[in-house]
């Protein structure tokens, strides 16, 4: 398990096997590339669950209380089964202990990433590929897999009553894998296109710089994903060798979490794991890095607008001495906009657009603390203004960094000489407590940290444990650790540059060999559950406690006198409250030439009052580990919190102030500015972000959806505090607003508090919103170069729907049977069939106030676009001409529906999706009716929505070899193919 600060937002050495989140954040719609769904061939799967097989071994019960069984098998094998009856969903997830740094003679080969994509859904012993992508399909799951540096997992999400099938289905995977010859080669193909994509993704490469900068001995220099060339020589049979090796109980943790019987699941898996013996794993030793005895520093570069500057510290390891210190440390440094760096280099000196500090600890070995920030880039000086009149661009640059680096070394060097203030260290404190409430609200989430804690830490509760023992520390444990860690003689430097026009990034190559560690300076690692189980053991009876029930209680609506609707969500999943205000508008009310107004204006709320400053707001914030945000969407402007079930009062009087009585200040303005200018020059640093900019307008011309919420960037350098001040009046209204407080509240009180606070909200705004429908492109091709080392689509279909029309429900489901991982259409098309052509693909549409568009994307090499837009029109011409079988019809309304509740399981999700649907005009009861519509679909209407909305495509490709106008348009035309067909083959994980 590793533990990140809350302020450490990157990933960290992580590979995924399917690009998810690219995708919904391409299209703007639904995930899309979630795991499920048959091919017509294999509908006998969709059958009731197994019986459970009846357990015939005894087992150690390592902790048993009322909704929770924790036990370890006679194989050491630990099951931990918590039942959460919040939503009927359940997770279900296996780990092991073998991620890239335990990969022995392999290191670096990426062979534990390679093994992942094999295992995860396919061949077995007892089923065919196609026979578990049924069930999966079957069950709507979603499933996937996700290799680190010391753990590989798998999980599959679905609703409760299929808890025994996925059960079933991971077990199968983890026991009797296949790995044949075929699948070997598809994955082969698809993980090459993920190398492809690596290549051009900012955060993967400073990554991969960091592992090279702080690690020079440790297998964890090495990419997850591993190098490109000794990835290629990587054979079957040394996968097939390495997954017996360690694939044993021995090294897993299998956790199931949601809706369940907790004896039942553990009963079954114990019945379908009895019969595996515990294997006789390696003996593994990894060289101590140690702390760097001299400064290091690595550059890079990728596609971005704006320099990215890491500064690192040597580290310890997870729960090691100073690592709760450092936490805090951290907080108070660089978390929080009342953090120093935040106060100091981000808005009073302004050099960074962003600024980040964080502590990351392994239980494996010595991690870093550091801190990551954009660097601004002021305009170079004119001739005479500047000593050196013949500075380069790339000097300049250097020069801005090295202020950087000098700003955030100053705050450091006030840490290890004046210490820190009581009331930092109380915030701080306050902050982690809160995160600790806060965490594990979901199936996932919470399946995802018990299974680390018990890897990484030994203990399922480690993170109460971990919160007790923060509260313990003083002031002058904190400067100690600053002393001990932060020493600027040990500093790591890790700087990304904006990429040179006309370049390519290169792959990174394996660095030449350290010296070998001296003898005595390798620890020893042990992978078997032994250890686990024995401290368990050790501690049983120890955390058993008695829990209340959880009670979910019926929504209620209030309406006070000035028409504000207020929505309150009772229930006791955890002691915390959440607290959410929509307005109509957003984006889609920007006028026409000042798009981004409403953003800004929504963001400047947060930067005074008429009796708070914004540094007073951030503080008093802070102070209650809460949190408070203003902004705003496509379609609404929202104010969200989060706090402890004791603040809510006080973080309710903090939201309605900061809505109520912004004062626009102008030294703030000139604060945020230049930040949300960054920002909006950031969204294109990744492909997908580039993708969608160029796409959103070539399709929506002058209408405001044509840019992101953030706006355009000349409207925003053009904002004065009196324009947003002016337009923030005309628009204020309780009429246009919906209030939702979700948690462990009382509703009388709530609404007593809400008609204190807000009663003189104006009923009316002076200019009503009233949103006009854009108008539709013709079909059209455009073809744009970038600098990335890809190709990517997107084809959107229009005229789609709002999210008010009857057709909305049809549509979540014509989306789910083209992108259904891992069998969706699309999937079989552009992965499973032949060599794969594409690594992230999929369909979904976005929508709103006014009706949007249906859209496909992927990402692909240039010499293989054409093809991969032939196959794609080929689908959609699929789904015009031809009826959905009826597994596949199934499979992707259970998809639908799964994800219904899976989203929608946090007291934050339940508040968002209320008020929207209040404000939308839906009503309270959409759920239910979404649910109905979905499930009375046929596929005579389907087929019927396909032919009305999947037409006038508009096709935006980028890429670094374009291809001509012409060449897309003759790829676009519908000729017959495979597509017409299921594949013979099943897509990858």
């Amino acid at each position: 398990m590793t533990r990140v600060s809350h302020g450490f937002a990157w990933v960290i050495g992580l590979c995924v096997a399917v690009v998810a989140g690219v995708v919904t954040a391409c299209l703007g719609g639904e995930p899309a590339a979630t795991r499920g769904g048959p091919p017509d061939a294999a509908a006998s799967h969709n059958e009731t669950p197994p019986p459970t097989t009846k357990p015939q071994m005894t087992y150690e019960v390592l902790q048993d209380r009322p909704d929770r069984l924790l036990v370890a098998l006679p194989n050491r094998l630990i099951v931990l089964a918590q039942e959460l009856h919040t939503a009927p969903v359940v997770s279900a997830q296996v780990w092991i202990k073998t991620g890239s740094i335990y990969e022995q003679e392999h290191s670096g080969a990426g062979l534990s990433h390679f093994l992942e994509h094999l295992l995860s859904g396919g061949s077995t012993g007892t089923r065919t590929e196609a026979e578990s992508n049924a069930i999966l399909g079957a069950i709507g799951a979603q499933t996937n897999a996700a290799t680190s540096l010391d753990t590989v997992r798998y999980y599959i999400n679905t609703t409760s009553p299929y808890t025994a099938q996925a059960v079933d289905l991971l077990s199968d995977w983890m026991l009797n894998s296949l790995i044949t010859q075929q699948e070997y080669e598809r994955e082969r193909s698809v993980i090459q296109r993920e190398f492809e994509m690596g290549m051009g993704d900012p955060g993967r490469i400073f990554w991969k710089l960091t592992q090279l900068a702080r690690y020079k001995h440790h297998p964890a220099r090495h990419p997850t994903i591993g190098y490109l060339d000794e990835f290629l020589r990587i054979t079957r049979d040394e996968i097939h060798s390495f997954y017996k090796r360690m694939y044993v109980p021995n090294n897993m943790v299998f956790v199931v979490v949601g809706d369940i019987d907790k004896r039942q699941v553990v009963d079954q898996i114990v019945g379908l794991w009895q019969d595996r013996p515990a294997g006789e794993l390696p003996s593994l030793q990894l060289p101590e890095e140690g702390r760097t005895p001299h400064q290091r520093e690595q550059s890079g570069a990728a596609d971005i607008d704006k320099p990215r500057l890491r500064l690192a510290w040597p580290g310890t390891r997870l729960a090691g001495e100073g690592d709760y210190a450092l936490d805090l440390l951290m907080a108070i440094l660089g978390q929080g906009e009342s953090s120093r760096l935040v106060r100091e280099v981000r808005d009073e000196q302004r050099l960074v657009n962003t600024i980040d500090a964080y502590n990351l600890s392994f239980p494996w070995g010595d991690g870093f603390v550091g801190v990551d920030a954009e660097v601004v880039i002021p305009p170079m000086p004119s001739s005479g203004e500047d000593d050196d009149n013949e500075i380069t661009d790339q000097q300049w640059r250097v020069r801005q960094i090295g202020r950087v680096r000098r700003a955030v070394l100053e705050q450091v060097e006030l840490l290890l000489t004046e210490g820190v203030a009581e009331q930092e260290l109380a915030r701080a404190k306050r902050k982690t407590m809160a995160a600790v409430v806060y965490n594990g609200q979901s199936a996932q989430a919470l399946a995802g940290r018990l299974a680390g804690d018990l890897i990484g830490m030994k203990d399922p509760d480690y993170l109460r444990r971990y919160a007790e023992a923060v509260q313990a520390i003083t002031a002058d444990q904190l400067q100690q650790a600053a002393a001990k860690f932060l020493d600027p003689e040990k500093l790591i430097e890790i700087t990304l540059l904006p990429q040179p026009p006309g370049e390519k990034p290169q792959e990174l190559a394996r660095p030449e060999d350290a010296p070998q560690a001296q003898p005595g300076q390798n620890t020893p690692i042990d992978l078997d559950n032994a250890a686990i189980i024995a401290a368990m053991s050790a501690r049983a009876g120890a955390a058993d406690r008695s829990l209340s029930g959880i009670q979910v209680q019926p929504i209620k609506r209030f309406v006070m006198p000035n028409g504000l609707r207020l929505l309150i969500g009772p229930n006791n999943l955890v002691p915390a409250v959440s607290i959410q205000m929509y307005q109509l508008g957003g984006l889609l009310s920007d006028p026409p030439g000042q798009e981004g107004v409403n953003n800004a204006t929504a963001t400047m709320l947060m930067k005074g009052t008429q009796t708070r400053t914004a540094q007073q707001i951030a503080q008093q914030v802070e102070d209650l580990g809460a949190s408070l945000a203003t902004s705003s969407g496509y379609n609404t402007s929202y104010a969200r919190a989060v706090c402890l079930k004791e603040d809510w009062q006080a973080v309710l009087a903090l939201l309605a102030d900061v809505m109520l009585n912004p004062t626009f200040p102008q030294d703030e303005w000139s604060k945020l500015q230049p930040r949300l200018i960054a920002a909006i020059d950031r969204q294109t640093d990744s492909w997908t972000g580039e993708l969608r900019q160029r796409f959103r307008q070539a399709y929506y011309g002058d209408f405001p959806w044509a840019w992101t919420p953030l706006g355009k960037r000349d409207v925003v350098e053009s904002l004065r505090p009196e324009q947003m001040r002016a337009f923030y009046k005309k628009r204020l209204s309780a009429s246009q607003s919906v209030l939702a407080v979700f948690g462990d509240v009382d509703p009388q009180q709530v609404a007593q508090r809400v008609g204190a606070l807000f009663g003189g909200m104006p009923s009316q705004p002076e200019e009503v919103f009233k949103p006009v429908d854009p108008a539709f492109p013709q079909r059209q091709a455009v073809v744009e170069a970038t600098q990335k080392p890809l190709a990517a689509v997107q084809i959107g279909f229009g005229p789609g729907v709002a999210r008010r029309s009857p057709d909305y429900p049809a549509l979540s489901v014509l989306s789910k049977v083209l992108n259904r991982f891992p069998s969706g259409w699309l999937e079989q098309e552009l992965r499973g069939r032949g060599p794969g052509l594409v690594y992230a693909v999929g369909a979904g549409q976005f929508t709103g106030l006014v009706p949007g568009y249906f859209a496909l994307m992927f990402n692909t090499q240039p010499e293989s676009l054409t093809e991969a837009l032939g196959r794609s029109m080929a689908v959609v011409e699929r789904a015009r001409e031809d009826l959905v079988g009826e597994s596949d019809l199934a499979a992707a309304k259970a998809a639908v529906l799964t994800g219904e509740f899976l989203y929608k399981q946090s007291n934050s999700q339940r508040a968002a999706e209320a008020a929207i649907n209040e404000l939308y005009g839906l009503g309270l009861d959409e759920p239910d009716k979404f649910r109905q519509q979905v499930l009375s679909l046929d596929a005579k209407r389907l087929q019927v929505i396909a032919r009305r909305y999947l037409r006038n495509p508009v096709t935006v490709v980028i890429s670094h070899d374009p291809p001509t106008v012409e060449a897309v348009d003759q790829a676009m035309l519908p000729t017959p193919s495979a597509a017409t067909q299921p594949a013979a083959t099943q897509p990858d994980r």
